[in-house]
């Protein structure tokens, strides 16, 4: 009897044992998108997670998705704890998994917002929107806010049907859409105010080859957004975390190198609603993500 006492009680204690080692094993998985070039971007950020782990007291780890879409998929999985996406991609997730928005980014000016520009080559002949018809435009991706949603709906504005007037392709980055304009591969591209300035050491030349036909509306600015399943506590908890990590000298200056994101401001469903009615203006079926 006292043998199979002692035995259960191993047991019970190898069980607080594994218990404990699997709880220091937890992991908490931050997606984000290639708002510059994934590869880069994916050692760039262990940095950041690593002061998140800090102030979090739980193993941080990055997770960069090939699209916008990966991140969202990834929130609804399961496979994504939080993430940077942009508000369009924010909406997607919402309506498929019931994720949250806790954060909204600021840019240089201390704003939650920001606008989609439309990029020409000045030797170009381009000088208004009308004169956009029968050209070859480049979008970033078909969930990118700034770079497809805002835009397109600015050109339906303009009387231009995206299908029938123009002909458009997808760089999967701003930097590739700027890129696609530089080399004439496209007449027309769209990109966040102002890439040509992110992304001066690699287009030294943009400023002086490109100009602006136009701007957007405002948009919300990149979310901080959380799976749907999420408790409050790891919700205010992860909140909290980047807050302190923003107002920190070294998060600062890494959340600014990273994603161009001058700290953050709280932020709720509601700040997001101009993305669910320019989405209708597209047509777009949020439900289907597409």
């Amino acid at each position: 009897m006292k043998r199979i006492i002692i035995l259960l009680l191993i047991v019970a204690l190898a069980t607080q044992i594994v218990g404990c080692t699997e709880k220091k094993e937890e992991v908490i998985r931050m997606g984000f998108v290639p708002m510059q070039d994934g590869d880069k971007l994916i050692e760039s950020v262990e940095p950041l997670t690593e002061m998140l782990s800090k102030e979090l007291g739980v193993k941080v780890e990055g997770f960069t998705a090939t699209n916008y879409v990966g991140v969202v998929e990834g929130l609804g999985s399961g496979q994504v704890d939080f993430g940077f996406i942009p508000p369009f991609a924010y909406v997607l997730a919402n309506q498929e998994s019931n994720a949250g928005v806790i954060l909204t980014a600021l840019n240089k000016s201390g704003e939650g917002k920001y606008r989609s520009q439309f990029l020409v080559r000045k030797d170009s002949e381009i000088k208004s929107f009308s004169d956009i018809k029968g050209r070859k435009v480049a979008f970033v991706d078909p969930s990118s806010t700034s770079g497809y949603l805002f835009p397109g709906a600015h050109i339906i504005k303009e009387g231009i049907d995206i299908e029938k007037d123009i002909e458009y392709v997808y760089g999967g980055g701003h930097d590739k859409a700027l890129q696609l304009l530089l080399n004439s591969d496209v007449d027309v591209a769209t990109t966040f105010v102002d890439a040509r300035d992110r992304y001066k050491e690699d287009f030294p030349d943009a400023m002086e080859k490109t100009e602006v036909l136009g701007y957007t509306d405002y948009i919300p600015n990149i979310s901080v957004t959380v799976r749907g399943n999420m408790d409050k506590e790891l919700q205010e908890n992860i909140k909290n975390a980047l807050l302190n990590v923003a107002k920190s000298e070294e998060g600062s200056k890494l959340l600014k190198e990273l994603f161009n994101m001058y700290g953050f401001e709280e932020a709720t469903d509601d700040d997001y609603y101009i993305i669910m009615t320019t989405a209708e203006s597209m047509n777009v079926d949020l439900k289907e993500g597409n």
